[in-house]
């Protein structure tokens, strides 16, 4: 987790470079959510949110522009020193939390009507039954827990950095299945802007979708809906290309893959 920090406090400072993580657009008054998450949680005006490993709260603040009380939570500080920033930048009244998500519970009360994790968050959490319990100890009676993310399956294929050269086919390389341990990687290039090279390694975990799924109803929530999708918010495998509704997919030749999907969950 000390090495993961280090990586995002790096990544914060890559993503904070002009436009890389759509930070002028979003500061030009662009909300930095996707269609599915804005059409599948609906109206959130007047909602509270917690919305965890918020990053520098680009996601967090655009749903204070729809009208949520938000606040963002993440254990980068540098991060969450940018989050604040923009907060007062934009005018937006939104409270960021500076915190390993384990250790939320000992650092913020409270409880909310809609908790939200999105896009590149699960890989980043080694215990995910004690995720699953921070999200319903957070959660109001009948309060939503929604969660859009990479599938699970799509991480078993490489992705453009993994290619061999001259690879023209998408075969697995990687576990699906969970390992305590973790994969840790060395330095590499950023997935936002590959001109820029970490100087620090990161510590990822696979989950599968059953063990999301399990986790979730093993803390108490009620699984609402579960969708998946032949397309990601961001090239999470290699050989995907940039679709007319900006998500990405994978050309005609291949076969259609679950690539990304959605979960909503209820406390009852």
């Amino acid at each position: 987790m000390d090495v993961n920090r280090e990586r995002w406090d790096e990544a914060t400072e890559i993503h904070a470079r002009g436009n890389v993580y759509g930070l002028e657009d979003f500061k030009a008054g662009r909300c930095q959510l996707h269609p599915i998450e804005v059409e599948e949680l609906g109206d959130v005006t007047g909602k509270r949110l917690l919305h965890l490993q918020c990053h520098f709260g680009l996601g967090t603040l655009s749903w204070a522009r729809r009208g949520a009380v938000v606040t963002g939570v993440d254990f980068s500080p540098k991060a969450i020193a940018l989050a604040r920033r923009l907060a007062a930048e934009s005018a937006l009244d939104a409270r960021f939390v500076e915190t390993d998500i384990y250790a939320l519970p000992a650092t913020l009360s409270g409880r909310f009507d809609i908790v939200f994790a999105s896009y590149g968050v699960l890989c980043w959490l080694p215990n995910l039954p004690r995720w699953a319990e921070i999200v319903a100890r957070f959660l109001e009676p009948r309060g939503v827990f929604y969660i859009v993310e990479a599938h699970p399956f799509a991480r078993v294929f490489p992705t453009d950095s993994d290619l061999r050269d001259g690879a023209t086919e998408l075969s697995p390389v990687f576990s699906y299945f969970h390992d305590p341990g973790g994969t840790r990687w060395p330095p590499d290039a950023d997935y936002a802007d590959p001109t820029a090279r970490y100087t620090t390694g990161e510590h990822t975990w696979q989950h599968g979708l059953a063990d999301v799924v399990n986790a979730l109803i093993a803390a108490g929530l009620r699984v609402d809906f579960l969708h998946e999708f032949p397309y990601c918010a961001w090239k999470v495998v290699a050989f995907m290309e940039r679709r007319a509704d900006d998500y990405f997919g994978l050309p005609a030749q291949f076969p259609q893959l679950p690539l990304m999907f959605s979960l909503k969950a209820t406390k009852p």
